[in-house]
């Protein structure tokens, strides 16, 4: 303090308002001072909403914030569906709606219709009259992070109407209806995400007049989207056999709605995933172009598949340059449904390369017209048959050999790394799409390239964070020290302008489910 009165006192008084000056010089054209407000359940909204005097409802601060400013949600219950049509006005300004403790703050839903807003760490469960727990309503840039989204009649996030450029990220969505994310819109990031226990029939009731009961993972529609190291399972359980009567259960699902409806995915990479379905009808990524639309350039890559009927499913409508590499694709033997790990169908340049197909029976894959390369793949059966399919064994495919994972026992939940001696461990081609692992392993680690979707290595440990590098994505601390998440991917951008969704419409409007057709 000594030092700083002798500093003061030997410059000019005109220094500090010089500062002034040129702290608010450095503030964004149109934007004021950034600042933070708290919300309690022991506030009023009469109050100014310092930390000392809280504001009492979300809806209030969502009402008085500015571009820049954040807010946090103390503790508690909060009665409420919140509004945001506020924007902020680019990723440096944007206006932060953040529980202060993880999911400690609980409300009925967000509806977000402004651009650059973030909602984080809330516990959300909508009710019968907004059954959807958090819209985003067009707009660029809107970010939901780290929420748990649960029991919400129709679906947890639905990210809809042309909304663009939007991050899901690191949230966790349980016992929703019909699905757990649904988008459509284009350049949307949806990373890390937890979805379980959807169901067909929500226990708090169906919405009046809906058809197309399913009970998904993901539903997709539009284009230039990232989905990216996602955990999707126990949908549609059959153990909750009340719940779900007749489902169609995908981990990841994309139709082409009639005209007017909302659009086929297109352009996206499908990257890291993990997809656990034990209902018989359960698939992992069920795709169908029938409107005239094709289903086209996605990159299905280093993702694992446990299922029953289905692994991919490409056989209704048109489809044009589906790349599936290095994925595990893993059914039942012995089991009623299908099994099958691919089942494509006149779809134009197919890639199927460097993937692994275990117990995928009574064919392990059905490809068939259309144009195309499969190859380098290794095909097992545990009990020793040698595995059939369309196409047969190709040139540099291994068929009939055990791949060595770290542990199977031939049902669902093995650990698909491979082991030493795998007959997988340099066996796969190089692939310019796929330069690292689910887990982020640099390809390849020995002589050449490993099929599946874990590379063989020992060992490896991921490069240290350089002292004092930044975080990829800082939570905003409560004592407003740290700035707005501002790291993230925000998805593939090719720079082409994004085109208006055809699917506008009712932000929480039903959508009619689709199954796959087996093909004879």
């Amino acid at each position: 303090m000594e030092r700083s009165r002798a500093w003061t006192a030997g410059k000019s008084t005109a220094a500090p308002a010089l500062a002034a000056v040129l702290a608010l010089a450095l503030v964004p054209h149109g934007a004021a001072l950034a600042a933070t407000y708290w919300v309690s359940t022991e506030g009023d909204d009469s109050n100014p909403g310092t930390s000392e005097s809280p504001w009492r409802t979300i809806q209030q601060a969502a009402d008085t914030i500015a571009p820049g400013d954040t807010v946090f949600v103390r503790e508690g219950t909060y009665d409420e569906r919140v509004t945001v049509s506020g924007s902020g006005t680019g990723e440096g300004t944007r206006i932060i709606l953040q529980a202060e403790s993880p999911r400690g703050a609980r409300c009925t839903g967000f509806l977000i219709t402004g651009d650059y807003v973030t909602v984080a760490g809330f516990e959300v469960e909508a009710g019968l009259d907004r059954p959807t727990g958090i819209v985003v309503d067009g707009g660029t840039g809107v970010e939901v992070r780290d929420c748990h989204v649960h029991d919400c009649p129709l679906g947890g996030i639905d990210v809809a109407n042309g909304a663009t450029q939007a991050r899901i990220t690191g949230n966790l969505l349980e016992h929703n209806g019909q699905w757990g994310v649904r988008v459509s819109g284009s350049h949307v990031l949806l990373e890390a995400n937890e979805i379980a226990y959807t169901v067909q029939h929500h226990p708090k009731g169906d919405m009046p007049d809906f058809t197309g009961y399913d009970a998904d993972g993901m539903r997709i529609h539009g284009d230039h989207h990232v989905i990216r190291s996602n955990d999707i399972h126990d949908i549609a359980d059959p153990a909750d056999a009340e719940h779900n009567i007749d489902p169609h259960a995908d981990c990841i699902q994309t139709i082409d709605e009639p005209p007017g409806g909302r659009p086929v995915m297109t352009d996206t990479v499908i990257e890291g995933n993990h997809c656990l379905v034990n209902h018989p009808y359960g698939k992992g990524i069920m795709m169908s172009a029938e409107q005239g639309n094709p289903c086209h350039d996605l990159t299905i890559m280093n993702n694992v598949f446990e299922y029953r009927d289905e692994g991919i499913c490409a056989n209704l409508g048109l489809f044009e340059n589906i790349l599936v590499l290095n994925n595990v694709f893993k059914a039942n033997l012995d089991d009623p449904p299908w099994g099958v790990s691919i089942a494509m169908l006149d779809v134009s340049g197919y890639l199927v390369e460097n993937n692994i197909m275990v117990d995928c029976h009574a064919e392990s894959r059905k490809i068939e017209g259309g144009s195309g390369v499969v190859d380098y793949n290794l095909v097992w059966f545990s009990s020793g048959v040698v595995p059939t399919g369309t196409p047969g064994p190709q040139p540099h495919e291994l068929v009939g050999v055990d791949p060595l994972f770290a542990s199977y026992s031939g049902a669902h939940g093995g650990d698909y790394h491979l082991t030493a001696g795998s007959p997988a461990i340099d066996a796969g081609l190089a692939l310019a799409e796929v330069t690292i692992d689910r887990d982020g392993v640099p390809r390849p680690q020995g002589a050449a390239h490993d099929i599946g979707a874990y590379e063989y290595a020992p060992g490896w440990e991921p490069d240290p964070v350089p002292d004092g590098a930044p975080d990829a994505a800082p939570d905003v601390q409560p004592d407003g020290g740290e700035g707005a998440d501002e790291g993230a991917d925000a998805g593939p951008d090719t720079g082409i302008d994004a085109p208006a969704d055809p699917g506008a419409g009712e932000a929480e409007g039903a959508s009619a489910g689709c199954g796959c057709t087996l093909i004879d």
